[in-house]
């Protein structure tokens, strides 16, 4: 359980890194253009099923950045440490 506890806390750490990473990036990017330097969004664009009866609409997609890249290190160099 432990374990499992741990791996809870590593996933919500690299969620938080990423996305608190991106927003920096797109709030500096007017002032170092390289924090906005990325793939573009990546992921699910769209994904549907239709059952006639009901009808599901997914879609998953991440803008990651290199400032985003940063979070995501800046968030397990912080795990580590705990």
């Amino acid at each position: 359980m432990h374990r499992s506890k741990n791996m809870g806390v590593l996933l919500f750490m690299l969620v938080t890194g990423v996305l608190i990473g991106s927003l920096l990036g797109a709030v500096l990017s007017r002032f170092i253009p390289l924090l906005s330097y990325g793939p573009g969004p990546l992921g699910i664009k769209e994904f549907g099923i239709d059952l006639s009866i009901i009808s599901f609409q997914l879609s998953f997609l991440i803008d990651l950045n290199l400032a985003g890249l940063l979070g995501v290190i800046i968030a397990v160099l912080i795990f580590k440490k705990l």
